[in-house]
């Protein structure tokens, strides 16, 4: 049976194939989401996907233009998958996610959102550091998170108690509130919101950090496979040549970032929503990763080892 990066590439070939026999395609106009509050990181994601799309050119330029709405990330994929004037979205992604829409397998964010830091209250900091195992943070503590996103499930599978709220931007009333003792944030954003939300007294703790694979992936709606695979195929060029990394770097410092992470107690979560052709790229492309993640093969070798 041909594995799925085998079947991969020859998708890839072929869709390169056909952009070039028929020359380049013949831009249309893109609708992307509206970039909101959570997302501090998403003027990147543009700029990384216009870049993209200019590394596999139209015949004409291309025209992006946002939803003049706000929706949640559930919503999005409704919309996606319907090819309802949602062309490209990204999110973490999930198996859930996967189904109906075509996947681009290339982490935007090089992993940083499964690299978790907490937000708490400063009266709460000793209680922290006083951690010691992941039982410790289970039995005592308890952390919010927004309803739909795939965090909220890996933390429940990881036996935390999880609060959840239907709007970002409540999770830190609740948690001034005490309705719970902290906020789970990526290392590549806790800072942005912290600052966003100076109104509330937050601090980032200090000496643990939650670890799980959650690659941030672009997603395209079903009837705009030329646009994906012009899509995959820039961001493929951009990782050979150099400038998907120069466009990170430029974004977050990797000596910060590291520094961030050094001296913590890391609790390893199981991220149990992955499909198997995301838990086989993230094994098998560690170099996309700024952390690598740990995961199994998805298609151990029939000899049992790995492949």
């Amino acid at each position: 049976m041909m594995s799925f990066y085998l079947f991969r590439r020859h998708l890839l070939i072929l869709c390169t194939c056909l952009l070039c026999s028929h020359g380049p395609a013949h831009a249309d106009d893109i609708w992307i989401p509206q970039s909101n509050d959570r997302e501090p990181w998403a003027p990147y994601v543009i700029e990384l996907l216009q870049a993209a799309l200019a590394r596999a050119p139209a015949a004409t330029p291309d025209h992006l233009h946002r939803l003049e709405t706000h929706m949640t990330q559930d919503r999005a994929f409704t919309l996606l998958r319907g090819s309802q004037k949602l062309d490209i979205y990204w999110s973490m992604t999930s198996q859930a996610r996967e189904q109906g829409v075509i996947v681009i397998r290339i982490p935007l964010l090089k992993g940083l959102l499964g690299q978790r830091l907490l937000a708490i209250r400063p009266e709460s900091a000793s209680r922290f550091a006083q951690i010691r195992t992941l039982d410790d943070l289970r039995r005592d503590f308890s952390l919010g998170q927004g309803h739909d996103w795939p965090d909220t499930a890996i933390q429940k599978a990881a036996g935390l108690n999880t609060v959840t709220s239907s709007t970002y931007d409540t999770l830190y009333q609740m948690l001034q509130a005490r309705r719970f003792d902290a906020i789970p944030l990526g290392i590549n954003e806790i800072d942005d919101e912290l600052n966003k939300h100076g109104d509330v007294s937050m601090v980032v703790e200090k000496t643990l950090a939650l670890v799980y694979p959650a690659p941030v992936f672009f997603f395209v709606a079903p009837k705009k496979a030329q646009l994906a695979a012009r899509l995959e195929i820039g961001l493929n060029r951009m990782l050979a040549d150099g400038s998907f990394d120069a466009m990170f770097d430029k974004r977050w410092s990797k000596t910060l970032l590291s520094k961030n992470m050094k001296s913590r107690r890391i609790f390893q979560l199981t991220n149990p929503l992955l499909s198997p052709e995301t838990t086989e790229m993230i094994w098998r492309h560690p170099e996309y990763f700024l952390f690598p993640p740990r995961v199994e093969s998805a298609t151990p070798h029939p000899s049992g080892g790995r492949q």
